[in-house]
């Protein structure tokens, strides 16, 4: 469970007289575009088919600009941008089912080159594509440097796409796509920080610069170094990736040193930390020495964001060995996955606290009660894969406990399903209803698998448009592929 990457949404304002008649100029285009995009915003938290043809106007719109004015910097700044923030909220969110759209045939078939939903080699191309105007142009310098973070964060998109291929790691060279990506992703977080150390250190006036943005560029820098070396399993990887690296990270963290003496909110500082150690424990190929780089700041045990990022470490530790032919011991793994479902524990103790105290609360903040409750889930979820993948596993412990391990993962799995039934308060927004919806069905899939239930059953617990989706997630996790098989 990766914490979610934000997006910037900084757009330039639309122009305060509004134009009653047709569009004819760029500008015209432009500021229409804007108003649309801004409509999409808005009806993005109660229905989703509205938004997205009001995004479909927006994109329509900035690209008449650009064909009135080629080099408008404004409409090159949002179309690849609100490209990618579409991405980001209809095809990479997992809750949302585009088929269950209505009246956005338009929008949703909108999927050839410069189209609305593109997928994320062709997002890269598209930010590449507004740079290259620009700098033909002689422009390059007009462009914000939050367009340049939206660009670095479609690569780190990009490359957590690439890493979840374990054959690309086959031949690792220059010419790899992934090493490519990495490159190109460091060159735009580089530009970032090129520019906010500049903006800093000679006092010019830009109210988007200061620490805590500098902040969440360090934090994206080191969760995409994680999302890399989480996958590598040799030393000799290791090596070859920190040849193309090191320089970019020795900076990071000269930056990331100075950011926690200054006076920024202390979650922040904390989220730092967080990122920073998640970074140097990716590179571990022995589990003895990632728990040693995560007890290395005991003031951040308490934080559960802290467990979380810890915990999904883990996981990616055991996940580097699943496709290759390194192994790790039975005896080794199931030590591993009772400390890793010890820690899930405990954060399933804070969030359901949290989750009754912000039930009681009137006052909650947007979705923040159902996030709880769908994160609560996915830990229950996490801990049930965990006692069945323990059950499994060739050791004494599993064969005489098997029948124990079994029901408290179908035990868990029920859990997650009471919980993903609790409402999300009055303010819960239509995304955070799918979430919870979409927890529901993640858990009842995989008790369907346990249980042995035909498929006319799944279609009927689960729903006929549903089901596919979420075996096709569980068909690549090991212990379901065995049910599958069986």
């Amino acid at each position: 469970m990766r914490l979610p990457k934000s997006v910037l949404l900084r757009r330039p304002d639309v122009a305060e007289e509004t134009n009653e008649a047709e569009p004819t100029t760029a500008k015209d285009f432009y500021d229409e575009g804007v108003s649309y995009e801004e409509s999409g915003d808005r009806w993005f938290t109660s229905d989703l088919s509205k938004a997205i043809r009001f995004y479909h106007r927006a994109h329509e719109n900035y690209k008449q600009a650009l064909k009135l004015d080629p080099t408008m910097m404004h409409a090159l700044y949002n179309l690849p941008r609100l490209e990618y923030e579409v991405y980001n909220k209809y095809t990479k969110d997992d809750a949302v089912v585009t088929s269950d759209l209505t009246n956005c045939a338009d929008a949703l078939n909108d999927t050839k080159a410069g189209g609305l939903f593109q997928d994320i080699v062709s997002l890269c191309r598209s930010f590449e594509g507004s740079i290259d105007i620009l700098l033909q142009s002689g422009n390059e310098s007009s462009m914000g440097w939050d367009f340049y973070f939206n660009s670095a964060s479609c690569y780190f998109e990009y490359i957590e796409t690439l890493c979840s291929d374990p054959t690309i790691l086959q031949g690792l060279s220059e010419n790899n796509d992934l090493v490519k990506a990495v490159q190109r992703c460091i060159y735009m977080f580089e530009k970032v920080l090129s520019y906010m150390n500049y903006s800093l250190e000679n006092s010019i006036e830009d109210e988007t610069v200061n620490p805590e943005a500098v902040s969440s560029v360090c934090i994206e820098s080191y969760r995409m170094l994680s999302t890399v070396y989480e996958t590598l399993y040799t030393m000799e990887l290791i090596s070859f990736m920190d040849n193309l690296t090191a320089e970019y990270l020795e900076r990071v963290d000269f930056v990331s040193n100075k950011l926690v003496q200054d006076p920024i909110p202390k979650d922040i500082i904390i989220t730092l930390k967080i990122a920073k150690l998640n970074e140097r424990s990716s590179r571990q190929l022995d589990y003895d020495s990632l728990v040693s780089i995560w007890n290395s700041d005991p003031e951040l045990n308490c934080t559960i964001e802290k467990q979380l990022t810890e915990s999904s470490s883990v996981r990616s530790f055991l996940d580097k060995f699943e496709t290759v032919e390194i192994s790790i011991p039975d005896e080794t793994k199931w030590l591993i996955l009772t400390n890793l479902d010890n820690k899930y524990r405990g954060i399933n103790t804070i969030l359901c606290s949290q989750i009754d105290e912000l039930a009681k609360s009137s006052n909650s903040e947007n979705d923040l009660l159902s996030g709880k409750i769908s994160l609560a889930c996915s830990v229950f979820i996490e801990r049930a894969d965990i006692f069945l993948e323990r059950s499994l596993l060739k050791v004494d412990e599993a064969a005489k406990n098997r029948t124990v391990l079994q029901n408290n993962c179908k035990n868990l799995l029920k859990n997650a399903l009471i919980f993903s039934k609790k409402t999300g308060g009055i303010r819960e927004s239509i995304i955070g209803k799918y979430t919870r919806k979409k927890r529901q069905r993640e858990a009842a899939m995989r008790l369907c698998l346990i249980e042995g239930k035909t498929q006319e059953d799944w279609g009927k617990i689960i729903g006929e448009n549903y089901w596919p989706l979420e075996l096709q997630t569980l068909a690549d996790i090991e212990a379901y592929k065995m049910l599958l098989n069986r």
